[in-house]
């Protein structure tokens, strides 16, 4: 197999900004770290096979400032490159791109295609898409880079022969098979709002329908209109939740919040479920289950040593219990991993689910819309 590094023709150190971000511990955020102030740091994480943030909170937090939520990055390399295997870009090939970030994606997409090929990049936020502009342009290369909302796709060049997100999504836009060829490829990480995304890969077919199977771990920021956020209740709120108490093992938590092992399936089985996990210190954790829409949430606080442990919960939905039972489901499906997972939309948008084969019993649909999803 070819070495990742042999298959990213161009360097991305052009591409990335002077100003980059860092996990700050005294803060609990991201604090900026500058070519002109920190040469050597910026140049460390620059060469470093590991994903750099570029922009945060939207571009709202200066540098100087505490950031509190990453809102754009340059991919790891190897993810990058992995990817871009996935996609299997041919010269020629015309080429949507969502998601522009520093626009290093954009160049390598651009040297695939070669000068008969034709490459669309489409970037939501307009100081990004500037910025990526003037990185392409300065390096040599010229793919049509737009600012606009990704999802809609980009219609006036349609169709392509390869699509490919750098965000994540749970939902796969129709308006990105509908501007692909049939027979086209569309990459893009997917998942639901319990955890990680896989890394999914759908062939488009003469119906207009798209399928094909889920595969490696990823870790991407969220397209902006479907990111996940969490709760925060009170003491009192929390003081006045259901309490009880789960007989789970500290095995079957960790199997439970672990993309690799029943996670993945949590998230198709329970919509709408937001998993964060704080470690307190070295004998504290705390699972906590998310639900905006319907403002219910639920925590699992571990102590090593203590158990069984307390399970709180509160509002419309019982989270715990429905995460229980979706963790109870996939035991008795003989604990399915993500690569036996694949994914079918057909023409109307239906996303439905299945374990192996698309016409396997273990199959389900999931009704999605733009702001919600709710599972069949």
């Amino acid at each position: 197999m070819t070495d990742w590094r042999e298959q990213l023709a161009v360097p991305r150190d052009d591409f990335i900004p002077s100003v980059v971000w860092v996990d700050d511990p005294a803060t609990d955020g991201f604090a900026a770290v500058s070519r002109d102030d920190d040469e050597p740091r910026w140049r460390a994480l620059v060469d470093a096979d590991e994903p750099i943030i570029t922009q945060v909170d939207d571009g709202r937090t200066s540098p100087g400032g505490t950031g509190l939520r990453p809102s754009s990055s340059c991919s790891q390399p190897s993810l990058v490159a992995a990817m871009l295997d996935a996609l299997d870009v041919r010269e020629g090939h015309r080429v949507l791109e969502v998601g522009t970030g520093t626009g290093w994606n954009a160049a390598l997409l651009a040297e695939r295609v070669g000068e008969t090929g034709h490459v669309v990049s489409i970037e939501v936020d307009t100081d990004v898409a500037d910025n990526a502009r003037g990185s392409l342009a300065r390096a040599g290369y010229a793919p049509l880079v737009v600012t606009a909302d990704g999802t809609e796709g980009y219609p006036p060049d349609a169709p392509y022969d390869r699509v490919i997100c750098t965000a994540s999504v749970r939902q796969i836009p129709r308006t990105w098979i509908d501007q692909t060829r049939p027979s086209g490829v569309l990459v893009t990480p997917w998942g639901t709002d319990y955890g990680d995304d896989a890394l999914t890969r759908l062939e488009v077919h003469e119906d207009g329908s798209a399928s094909g199977r889920c595969g490696m771990n990823l870790a991407f920021m969220r397209v902006r209109h479907q990111r996940r956020d969490y709760l925060d209740p009170t003491a009192e709120q929390i003081s006045a939740a259901d309490k009880t108490v789960t007989p789970r093992s500290g095995r079957e938590l960790f199997e439970m919040v672990t993309f690799s092992r029943a996670a993945f399936t949590i998230g198709l089985r329970v919509p709408n479920c937001y998993v964060t996990v704080e470690d307190l210190d070295d004998d504290h954790r705390r699972i906590e289950l998310h639900d905006v829409r319907s403002q219910s949430w639920a925590r699992v606080s571990l102590v090593r040593g203590q158990d069984p442990w307390t399970v709180c919960q509160l509002g419309a939905r019982r989270l715990w219990d429905e995460v229980d039972a979706a963790y109870a489901w996939w035991l008795d499906a003989g604990q399915p991993t993500p690569d036996r997972y694949g994914l079918t939309v057909q023409p109307d948008g239906t996303h439905t689910v299945w374990i192996d084969t698309p016409d396997s019993d273990s199959r389900w649909s999931l009704t999605l819309s733009r702001d919600n999803a709710q599972s069949a």
